[in-house]
């Protein structure tokens, strides 16, 4: 058993995680302040929450004694239209949370190790594919805001390791879809999945609209998939100052991914017809990584698309209808 403190443990993510590390049997401190985190998605009985603001350094004095492992989840998140809509403050929260817990992880004298969420994002600039993990290092530095706050964070992450010897693990989830994500009334705000979703089935577009011509290329990993990655293989010592993208690899453009919704939820007495909008600028075409470092440690994905997609869209409809 450890005693760890997870940021951002009310979240989409970092919820998920939380229920994993409980199932381990570990000692689970929530820091949150609740901006997009629910208290409906943590268990008050079996971990301690903390509200805090991770950017005031003075806050985050004394968060990390006593704790052994800090999973950090907390971040400025969302879809293509928040990446845009919220550039600075994406790039000055994100930078300012990390950095706070990582001086703070100097002062605890129990500290075992950091671990540090990053993203797909980081490959945004990419040109090889599958990306490897070390394709990180020729790959041009992503242009969103969003994807170089958390690119910042992965050479925070070794640059502590190198001057301090904290240790440090990297996850770069790709896509990362299910349950718990709520959709949101402006378009991009969410991630794809629930955008489509709501679009379908809670607004009932035809044509339906999406941005640009569909091809966008993305692989979609499951959330519990993710946590479960996450939550067991942190403890093994191969993943110490190591990286790696956590995904199901198996890449879907746009269009198939709205051909699933559609046949899903959308009505079945016409045909899928598509509207094509003026997509963001720095709307990434192709993303697809290799899993291959993770799957050599033993973990695999579980729940493929088809069955994750129904098990977000009954939770959406469960939503709705509560």
């Amino acid at each position: 058993m450890a005693k760890i403190l997870v940021t951002g443990g009310a979240g989409f993510i970092g919820s998920q995680v939380v229920k994993k590390l409980l199932d381990e049997g570990h000692e689970i401190t929530v820091a949150d302040n609740l901006s997009k985190g629910q208290l409906t998605n943590i268990d008050l009985e079996k971990v301690e929450l903390k509200k805090v603001d991770l950017c005031d350094a003075n806050q985050v004095k004394g968060l990390l004694k006593d704790q052994e492992y800090c999973f950090h989840f907390a971040a400025k998140i969302g879809g293509i239209g928040y990446f845009h809509k919220y550039p600075a403050e994406i790039i000055r929260d994100n930078t300012l949370m990390y950095s706070n817990l990582l001086d703070e992880a100097l002062n605890s004298n129990s500290f075992e190790k950091m671990v540090y969420l990053s993203s797909s994002m980081v490959f945004e600039r990419t040109s090889v594919f599958p990306s490897k993990e070390e394709d990180i290092f020729t790959s041009p530095p992503p242009i969103t805001h969003y994807g170089f706050s958390k690119l910042i964070g992965e050479f925070y992450s070794t640059g502590y390791h190198e001057q301090y010897g904290l240790k440090y693990t990297i996850y770069r989830p790709f896509n990362a879809y299910g349950p718990g994500e709520v959709p949101e009334d402006e378009v991009g705000i969410a991630h794809v999945i629930p955008d489509l979703i709501k679009k379908v089935y809670v607004d009932k577009q035809y044509p339906v609209e999406i941005l640009g011509d569909g091809q966008q290329i993305r692989s979609y990993t499951y959330v519990t998939d993710l946590a479960d990655a996450i939550g067991t293989l942190t403890f093994d010592k191969r993943t110490d100052n190591n990286d790696f993208n956590v995904a199901n690899p198996k890449p879907y453009n746009v269009i198939e991914l709205l051909e699933k919704i559609w046949e899903m939820c959308g009505p079945k007495d016409r045909p899928l017809k598509i509207k094509h909008l003026p997509t963001f600028k720095d709307d990434v075409l192709k993303r697809i990584p290799s899993a291959d470092k993770i799957f050599s440690l033993g973990w695999k994905p579980k729940v493929e698309l088809e069955t994750g997609l129904k098990n977000t869209f009954d939770w959406v409809k469960f939503k709705l209808n509560a």
